[in-house]
């Protein structure tokens, strides 16, 4: 049987995807474009760093996959994972005072959840 995915659905994977590979590439090559006031200079931060951008690869990249073979079960649980991610950005963004994760960690937290439950309702 083959998915069908909605088209809505595979574009905005599809740019969440991309947009997961440039932030995992910048960070790799500059992630003091991300947060001001850490020094990433020290080979601790660096680590972090290229910590946080692998683990941004991997998720663009199975989204990006998932995609590609137009599995909607597989792109449904890459979105789960997406999500929660993107939760535990929202209460990072609080606790630190920062509006801007805040607001675009849920904002993503939101659109992610409003794809895995169609993809959820929707028998493909």
């Amino acid at each position: 049987m083959i998915n069908s995915l909605p088209k809505w659905i595979m574009v905005v994977s599809g740019l969440i995807s991309l947009l997961g590979l440039f932030v995992g590439i910048s960070l790799y090559v500059s992630p003091g474009t991300f947060i001001d006031n850490v020094d990433f200079s020290s080979t601790g931060s660096r680590y972090l760093a290229y910590m946080w951008a692998a683990r941004q690869i991997a998720i663009a990249a199975i989204i990006g996959f998932s995609i590609v073979r137009k599995s909607a079960v597989m792109l449904r649980i890459s979105l789960i994972a997406y999500c929660l991610m993107n939760i535990q950005d929202v209460g990072i963004g609080i606790w630190q005072g920062d509006n801007g994760l805040s607001i675009g960690a849920a904002v993503f937290s939101l659109l992610s959840a409003l794809m895995i439950v169609v993809l959820s309702k929707k028998d493909l």
